[in-house]
């Protein structure tokens, strides 16, 4: 018994099943989270390292250097990525795709934790963190209000944040930003000097002093007591009377030496929201989280506690994830819902009868909803790419049902009953649809097994689309055979044939008639369709290469960058000054700004995408909907661009907000890596090649990575005149680094709060160069020594940052594109600098999204030829021929020509969605192939000649044909001509669907036909001449 008769026999069993599988998948859809994007886990961990007034280039030689040697040789390690900034190091380790990361991390951790002693003691311990996009933050609040910015950090993190990270879903909210207290102990160095006290003596004290020990226990009478010595500072005054030295019977205390200050950290940073001084707070989800519903969760509870905050306190979204999810699933549920009503409506145009217009239309809900369970099964979420399949695959599926549904239509009008005709209605043409269909998920499963971006971005959408269309295969066989068999009335040969004739004849007529004449002129017709798809190759020279479309983001960031040397306050004043033209922007909501590096940016300052340094800084915008605004983001950033006319040593970037979002280590489209050995004569090859391309038609912003060298006050030890005394340079230095940046002796504990408390110079003894070579130290024999006895000052440069990838030093050459593909922005280049000279030792290397681009559609290009292998096996097993595959298979290049005249009519570039959907259309393009080739076959099995059962099968078919291609084609148009949030990635993938469908089905009704009789006459002629051959032995 074949599943459709069991269908039409069991129907109150089926019915039960669908209610079960519907039941599911409700409870699924309710279960299934949503986020912007799948949960993506790039093989990249970062090893951060904090070490702070250290120069770059000791950063690189004390820290980067050692920690590159020990994660050098970990198992799958592709590249090391490395940049050495001011008091920090931020190294990056790209794995090859599916390295497990937790292994991975815990390996580097390993490897660090063996060479720990080869990093200086006083440096914090390396970080190491996995990159994982659902880390990112799901709602980024700036907040402004209280007295200061210490204040309202310190009551932020004491008074909201606990609230909101026991939240279902909440997995961190960090407050950064703004003000953070710190002890100031300033010594005075006269007083120093006359005590012969050092800075290490002051450190030890304090440390030793402010502990409290623990002695064990202690049992008396049945009681046991723990015994502890307390010795923490309970008040300041406690840390003033420190006692740090006795001379005779005089204790010399701290206050005798120093001023203690509660007071600030030495500012490094600037953060305002709207032009006011704010703090920021990052909320995390916790993995597998709903998005939305974590972020609506924060932001009613930020609502609830409105009346409990002080006044003048404010929240501010300055980037909600949810919000654009929102957006992206109400545009992409629309889509689909249009594409859905467009399908049924013309299948009514095209059936006339509401009975069979119906059952088909059953298809699209019931499968919609199986597929919930899939994909819940399987731990995806709701996000553009699982959305983008929906959207896709609304259309097709009622292929098969309308395969089927067709099928027992001809029975039902040659006279048999209706449960008869339904269950071997749907049996005859069961293995048909099946085969179509697995053809269709061929093309799908190269995609989900591929590594990289590529498999990363495909995956889920891959995912969506097979189980839709397995579920809507399981309800042809079942479901609709099941309702045909109840619903659907007997029609009389006579009503049939004047209904068909009124409907449909004369369109057939003229179809055959063009087909017969195709028939007679097979070689014009092959011979004209290759010469269409050669011209049209031509046509990508028009559409132009790029990786990822241009998105509109809400957001508009740009990074400044000014002389270096350039102090806080500042730069501050002319960020200032810039954000007034964001501030003047009619679609913004909020301008931020960050000047200065921030210990939470490090990661981010190290890719130059957050300030690095005090002459940085960055502006964001974050705009009103799309909707609610005539321009898009980037062509607000072209209109900011012209207000900033180049300037010598100014730099103004754009960043490129799709690049951050694809995992790329490059911030820019278009990248150039120049290696070599010599940073001085590397800067002057980037000059000059920055100088030779920046007028290339469509690049912008362009950047060299390398900044100009910050002024250096450098201190050369003269290693004699130390040992003389007994010193080491590490000693010196010490006590250098003490006097400047000052040194972290100890914490200071109240209120379950932790502050540091760092002893270094007044103000006044730190001010000059002359200050400098009076800091002492005690030598060996106790006698003090000034800094200018044992070593010589001198002003020179160091870098701001220094960038090495796999070991090597690199400068990097970054811009932006606008309006021109990267593929022929790069073109441009290349010729640019075929015959650019550069000495034997130093080479250059394109990176960037270009890199990413060529290896992402590499990918998909191997993937397109597996699909191509798969669905050939697929059909030569079912057709048992190795021919008549190729027969059909000849549809999918016509296809192609359809996509490349649908881009440049809607004028988009050929990008990832594109090729994606062409790897799609392989699969459904063969489908019409195959029903016309498989009926062909089975009326010349009954007896017909060649030439009649390809017309008949061709009169047969077509309005099945036309049915399915046009469903498809309906279901994603609304995606192809959408131009909501989110269209810039749906439109492409729809855009290249629904015209190479088009294109495909129109040229495959005369194609396929005359390919088919091609080569069967060139087969039966093999045949015959092997037979010939085969008796002449004989």
């Amino acid at each position: 018994m074949t599943i459709p008769e069991f269908s039409v026999k069991r129907r109150v069993t089926i019915t039960m099943l669908m209610l079960i599988i519907v039941l599911g998948g409700v409870v699924s859809f309710f279960g299934l989270g949503l986020d912007l994007m799948p949960d993506m886990e790039f093989p990249m961990i970062s090893v951060v390292t904090r070490y702070e007034g250290v120069a770059p280039e000791d950063i690189e030689t004390l820290i980067t250097k050692p920690i590159e040697e020990a994660c050098g040789s970990l198992k799958g390690m592709k590249n090391i990525y490395s940049t050495s900034l001011e008091g920090s190091s931020v190294v990056m380790i790209e794995f090859e795709w599916g390295t497990n990361l937790d292994f991975a991390a815990q390996d580097a951790r390993e490897s660090i934790d063996m060479m720990r002693m080869m990093i200086p003691s006083d440096a914090d311990s390396p970080a190491v963190l996995k990159f994982d996009m659902s880390q990112m933050p799901v709602v980024f609040f700036g907040i402004i209000g209280l007295n200061n910015t210490m204040e309202l950090r310190e009551y932020i993190k004491d008074s909201v944040v606990p609230k909101l990270e026991r939240l279902d879903g909440v997995a961190s909210a960090m407050v950064f930003g703004g003000r953070a207290r710190e002890i100031n102990v300033l010594i005075n160095r006269f007083k120093l000097n006359a005590y012969g006290i050092s800075m290490d003596e002051i450190a030890a004290a304090l440390a030793a002093d402010n502990i409290n020990v623990s002695a064990g226990q202690l049992t008396e009478k049945y009681t046991e007591f723990f015994v502890r010595t307390l010795g923490e500072y309970k008040k300041l005054s406690d840390l003033e009377n420190t006692i740090i030295r006795k001379t005779g019977a005089v204790p010399v205390y701290l206050k005798d030496l120093a001023e203690v200050r509660d007071s600030y950290k030495e500012q490094r940073d600037i953060t305002k929201l709207n032009g006011k001084e704010a703090v920021l707070m990052m909320i995390s989800k916790q993995s597998g989280a709903n998005t939305v519903l974590t972020a609506d969760r924060v932001k009613k509870a930020l609502e609830e506690m409105k009346p409990t905050l002080p006044g003048d306190i404010g929240f501010f979204p300055v980037m909600d994830q949810s919000h654009i999810i929102k957006k992206i699933l109400r545009n992409t549920l629309v889509n689909a819902l249009v594409g859905g009503v467009l399908a049924v409506f013309f299948l009514y145009a095209f059936l006339r009868n509401w009975r069979p217009t119906f059952g088909i239309f059953l298809a699209i809900p019931v499968s919609i909803i199986t597929t919930f369970i899939g994909l819940y099964l399987m731990g995806y979420t709701f996000n553009i790419f699982t959305l983008a399949g929906f959207a896709l695959v609304v259309g097709m599926l009622v292929d098969n049902a309308v395969v089927v549904i067709e099928n027992i239509f001809r029975r039902l009008e040659a006279g048999e009953e209706r449960p008869r005709a339904a269950a071997e209605g749907a049996s005859e043409v069961g293995m048909a649809i099946t085969t179509s269909t697995l053809t269709t998920i061929a093309v799908f499963l190269p995609m989900v097994l591929s590594k990289g971006f590529a498999g990363q971005i495909s995956r889920p959408l891959a995912m969506t689309v097979c189980t839709g269309l397995l579920s809507s295969l399981l309800v042809a066989l079942t479901v609709v055979p099941m309702v045909a068999s109840v619903l659907f009335k007997k029609r009389k040969k006579i009503e049939a044939a004047e209904l068909e004739k009124r409907k449909f004849e004369k369109f057939k007529q003229r179809y055959i008639a063009l087909l017969t004449l195709a028939l007679k002129r097979k070689k014009l017709v092959i011979f004209s369709a290759l010469g269409v798809f050669l011209l049209s190759l031509f046509g990508l020279m028009i559409t132009g290469l790029e990786f990822m479309p241009q998105t509109d983001t809400p957001i508009v960031m740009m990074m400044a960058s000014f002389p270096v040397g350039t102090d806080l306050e500042e730069t501050g004043r002319v960020v200032e000054q810039i954000s007034e033209d964001f501030m003047n922007v009619p679609e913004k909501m909020y301008v931020l700004t960050m000047i200065g590096h921030s210990s939470y940016g490090d990661t981010d300052a190290a890719m130059g995408s957050m300030p690095a340094d005090v002459n940085e800084g960055m502006i964001m915008s974050r705009m009103v909907d799309l909707e609610k605004r005539k321009r898009k983001a980037f062509e607000i950033s072209d209109e900011l661009r012209k207000k900033f006319p180049p300037v010598e040593g100014v730099t103004y970037k754009f960043l490129d907000m799709g690049s951050q979002m694809s995992g790329s280590m490059s911030q820019t489209p278009v990248e150039l890596k120049l290696f070599g050995r010599d940073l001085d004569e590397m800067e002057r090859y980037a000059k000059a090649i920055a100088r030779r391309i920046s007028d290339v038609p469509g690049l912008r912003d362009v950047t060299v990575s390398l900044k100009e060298g910050k002024p250096e006050i450098q201190v050369r030890v003269d290693r004699d005149r130390a040992a003389h005394f007994g010193l080491r340079v590490a000693q010196i230095g010490r006590a250098a680094q003490a006097a400047l940046s000052g040194r972290v002796a100890t914490k200071y504990r109240a209120y379950g709060e932790e502050t540091d408390v760092r002893i270094r110079f007044s103000e006044e003894d730190r001010r000059s160069p002359a200050d400098i070579a009076k800091i002492t130290m005690p030598s060996q024999s106790g006698e003090t020594v000034y800094l200018k006895d044992v070593a010589q000052l001198t002003e020179g440069v160091g870098p701001l940052k220094i960038d090495r990838e796999n070991r090597l030093r690199k400068i990097t050459i970054g811009a932006n594109v606008a309006n021109r593909s990267i593929g022929q922005v790069v073109a441009d280049i290349k010729d640019r600098l075929a015959d650019f000279p550069m000495a034997k030792g130093y080479f250059l290397e394109y990176g960037g999204t270009y890199k990413q681009m060529a290896e992402t559609m590499t990918d998909l290009l191997l993937a397109f030829l597996a699909a191509a292998i798969l669905i050939y096996m697929i059909m030569a097993a079912q057709f048992e021929s190795l021919t008549q595959p190729f027969v059909i298979m000849f549809s999918i290049p016509l296809s192609i020509i359809g996509v490349i005249m649908g881009l440049i009519v809607m004028g988009m570039s050929f990008s990832v969605p594109v090729m994606m959907g062409v790897i799609i259309l392989g699969g459904i393009v063969v489908n019409n192939g195959i029903v016309l080739v498989d009926y062909i076959n089975r009326l010349r099995e009954q007896g017909l000649g060649k030439h009649d059962a390809i017309i008949q099968a061709a009169s047969a078919r077509l309005r099945p044909i036309l049915i399915t291609a046009l469903t498809t084609i309906m279901g994603v148009l609304p995606m192809a001509f959408t131009t909501s949030q989110g269209s810039e990635m749906r439109g492409p993938l729809g855009t290249a669907v629904a015209f190479g469908l088009t294109a495909s089905t129109v040229l495959t009704l005369f194609v396929v036909p005359v390919m088919y009789s091609i080569t069967d006459t060139v087969s039966e002629r093999a045949k015959r001449q092997v037979s010939k051959k085969l008796h002449g032995h004989e």
